[in-house]
């Protein structure tokens, strides 16, 4: 798989990275160490984690696969969010839980919805909990990660979802990742967010993060490319939020996406085909940066290892034009 540096870090990476936020929708740990070894398999070298994801498993989980990969693998984790004593204890309890929300597919939605954060909804709330990003805060999530991890350096370390970071913390907080930058226990790092700005920190370190990781959604308009390619960028939902729209709507209008197959070179309605389509175009857009893809079953992560190691079709302005005609179709097929 073809690799990208994050610019002006020195942290080299894989075009496309796997993020491992929804991987513990595999009860089992056998299957997720599957997917997480697919991934490797498949070309991809950046793994994107956090200590609430897998209710505080997930760091310890990659790590088996670092130990048999080291040095191999570049990785991403946060700080900023954590578990309540609730979240700590379902972390040990969930295998059963994800068992029973898996043969209720509706159920298990509106809790993933819910339990997306603090701040998404009931479930949120009681399993997770703003730490907040002081040096203290971010020093002791850092420690942790560590030993999760096992590892002695993080590759890049990012706030994580800094709504409010206090403007009296900006500049400590500053100093103190700059610190453990040259001490070597972290490489980079940046922030995570929703969206490409960074509302709620304070513009210092907004200014001073070298990297930036955000939603961006291919249907969306694109984000202005970064100034001398600083900050580095990541980018991730290139699939939740479009691909389920655009399978909707495609079988609206057969002829108009009959056209726009033969001008893609491709079916639209053969399966796989949209994800293709939106997987590349994000990277099309993230032309120099990472772009995240998560998934529990090993054929979809395989796939999309494919879809970045091949030519567009027809190029990669060509599938640009393809899909914003999806899109517009989308728009006019109305909610």
């Amino acid at each position: 798989m073809r690799r990208v540096e994050l610019a002006g870090t020195g942290v080299g990476s894989s075009v496309l990275g796997f993020g491992c936020a929804g991987l513990f929708s595999l009860p089992r740990a056998r299957d997720r160490m599957a997917v997480l070894e697919t991934a490797y398999d498949s070309g991809f070298r950046h793994f994107d984690v956090a200590p609430m994801y897998g209710l505080g498993l997930a760091e310890a989980e990659l790590g088996a696969l670092l130990r048999r990969h080291p040095g191999e693998i570049t990785v991403a984790t946060k700080f900023g969010i954590g578990l309540t004593p609730w979240g700590r204890a379902a972390g040990w309890l969930q295998a059963p839980v994800r068992s029973a929300l898996r043969a209720r597919p509706g159920v298990q939605r509106t809790v993933r919805r819910s339990g997306q954060g603090p701040t998404s909804g009931w479930v949120g709330r009681l399993l997770y909990a703003s730490v907040g990003f002081s040096p203290g805060a971010a020093r002791r999530s850092l420690e942790r990660s560590l030993r999760a991890l096992g590892l002695a350096s993080i590759d890049v370390l990012l706030l994580h979802d800094p709504t409010a970071v206090p403007p009296d913390q900006a500049d400590a907080l500053l100093e103190f990742l700059t610190r453990q930058r040259d001490r070597g226990t972290i490489r980079t790092w940046g922030a995570t967010g929703p969206g490409r700005g960074l509302p709620g920190v304070p513009r210092r370190l907004a200014e001073a993060a070298p990297v930036i990781q955000f939603r961006d959604d291919p249907l969306g308009p694109e984000s202005p490319a970064p100034a001398g390619g600083r900050p580095a960028t990541i980018t991730f939902g290139a699939l939740g939020g479009s691909l389920p729209i655009l399978k909707s709507v495609i079988e609206r209008d057969p002829e108009r996406v009959a056209r726009l197959s033969a001008r893609l070179g491709a079916d639209l309605r053969r399966s796989g085909t949209l994800a293709d389509l939106l997987l590349r175009c994000a990277m099309a857009r993230n032309s120099g940066g990472v772009v995240l893809f998560s998934s529990s079953r090993p054929e979809r992560v395989r796939r999309a290892a494919l879809a970045a190691e091949e030519e567009p079709t027809r190029g990669a302005a060509e599938e640009a034009v393809v899909l914003r005609e999806l899109a517009s179709l989308a728009s006019e097929a109305g909610p």
